[in-house]
């Protein structure tokens, strides 16, 4: 059974770290207007990575880590280079964004700090899976599942279980994934995190569609879409939109599939995308766009 998609990783789970504890508190005197600079250019950052702009997301960043190399503020440091090596891994840049991840985490082993760990390692563990180094990619969620034991960090063991996962159904252990899928969407729910919620139901209806339960996988897709829509996050949008139309490929529903498929289209031709949309078109011709009368 394939697990092939348009885009094997959510974009939705890469971490970025918009206020990582320890970033927001008071500075030294002589860096406080220099870090709420820094502070500011992140989330602008931030601002343009969820609307699907990596090019001005990835000059903020680097304008907020230059900033924070300035005033030495290490926390911000490792933050701003989880949130570089984010942009590298979505424009398949993986040597760049491994190293981001690797200064990163160097740095937040130095500070101690459990929680910029285990989403380092969570990063460090996607960009592995992406190029298909596996045995690494399980290292590094393995760590990060252990440490994420600790209480008060349920919504990182959440990501955690999730890019768990993501491998399981790789290496096509699907009712691992599945069960994987289900308990960090229990966490997220717990948790209220409805950016968590909405990536879990995505993840669930993949799964689902991948074990032909058309039924749940229709169900799980259309709510994560929704709930993708009403937190605004494009790249979740993404996934959800060509989970359905994978999904209604398989059901033989060539109407619905050619529905969803077009909207994507549209996404992927609006964020310049090419790849992405000769990608779709291959796999469904009818998503080409129509000239406008």
């Amino acid at each position: 059974m394939s697990h092939t998609a348009l885009g094997a990783f959510s974009r939705g789970l890469i971490v970025l770290l918009v206020l990582l504890q320890g970033c927001a508190g008071p500075a030294p005197r002589p860096g406080v207007g220099l870090r709420q600079d820094a502070l500011n250019a992140n989330d602008r950052g931030y601002h343009y990575y969820a609307r699907g702009n990596l090019e001005l997301a990835r000059e903020k960043f680097a304008q907020a880590l230059r900033l924070n190399r300035l005033i030495d503020h290490v926390p911000g440091i490792a933050a701003n280079l989880n949130n570089l090596g984010a942009i590298y891994q979505e424009q398949g840049q993986y040597s760049q964004a491994e190293d981001c991840y690797q200064e990163a985490l160097k740095l937040n082993r130095q500070q101690d700090d459990t929680a910029g760990i285990i989403e380092t390692l969570n990063n460090l563990g996607t960009v592995w899976q992406t190029q298909g180094k596996l045995r690494q990619a399980r290292a590094a969620y393995t760590e990060a599942q252990t440490q994420a034991q600790q209480p008060g960090l349920e919504p990182l063991l959440a990501l955690t279980l999730t890019h768990c996962g993501d491998l399981a159904r790789q290496e096509q252990r699907d009712d691992e994934a599945l069960k994987l899928y289900q308990q960090a969407l229990q966490l997220n729910i717990a948790h209220q995190a409805a950016q968590g919620r909405a990536v879990s139901l995505e993840r669930l209806g993949r799964i689902h569609l991948d074990l032909g339960n058309f039924v749940q996988s229709e169900q799980d897709l259309k709510t994560a879409l929704q709930e993708f829509r009403r937190l605004e996050s494009v790249g979740g949008v993404i996934d959800a939109l060509d989970g359905l139309t994978r999904l209604y490929l398989a059901m033989g529903n060539q109407c619905a599939a050619q529905d969803y498929g077009a909207r994507l289209a549209q996404l992927y031709q609006a964020l310049g995308k090419t790849d992405k949309y000769q990608a779709l078109s291959t796999l469904l011709p009818a998503a080409r766009q129509k000239p406008q009368k």
